[in-house]
């Protein structure tokens, strides 16, 4: 359902919905290297090639589960909101943005220490993109005919008007 690429290491991930784990591929040979159990259904997936941890949004968890892309294991597991659907990395300042369709917020994840903290945002939040340049975040929120964007320095949230389901 998802693929991410590390272009410093070569590998994609593949997240695999329905049997709660992650592929990954050698991007120079094909070859399966690994698969990683994950939690209940990883929706989506990213990369942050700095750091080189991997982050699938378990959406069947309500979870985001951290996986060291030199040992390809899991070495974390990070609570979300309800329904976490899909996810952003910005590798500029580690911190990796997920969004809770139910709940109608993003997750604010910090890759150094894990801790997590909640942003509200407009009705369900489904899609997510950083700027790393800017360090400004953006949700297409499905139910409130809006965008938001997120401030990376202080998270503060702007709701921007888009039309009918974003």
């Amino acid at each position: 359902m998802a693929v991410a690429v590390n272009e410093n290491t070569n590998r994609a991930y593949v997240a695999n919905r329905n049997n709660r784990s992650v592929t990954v591929i050698d991007g120079k040979t094909r070859a399966m290297v690994a698969t990683v159990t994950t939690g209940a259904g990883p929706e989506a997936i990213a990369v942050n090639p700095v750091t080189n941890r991997v982050y699938t949004a378990n959406s069947g968890g309500s979870s985001v589960s951290v996986i060291d892309g030199a040992t390809n294991t899991v070495i974390a597991t990070v609570r979300t909101g309800s329904n976490c659907n899909n996810l952003a990395v910005n590798p500029a300042t580690n911190k990796i943005y997920v969004t809770n369709n139910s709940g109608h917020s993003v997750t604010v994840i910090d890759g150094e220490t894990n801790a997590a903290t909640t942003i509200r945002v407009g009705q369900g939040p489904r899609g997510i993109a950083v700027n790393p340049a800017t360090n400004k975040i953006y949700t297409a929120n499905y139910g409130s005919k809006d965008s938001t964007q997120i401030d990376g320095a202080d998270n503060a949230a702007t709701s921007i008007p888009t039309g009918r389901h974003p």
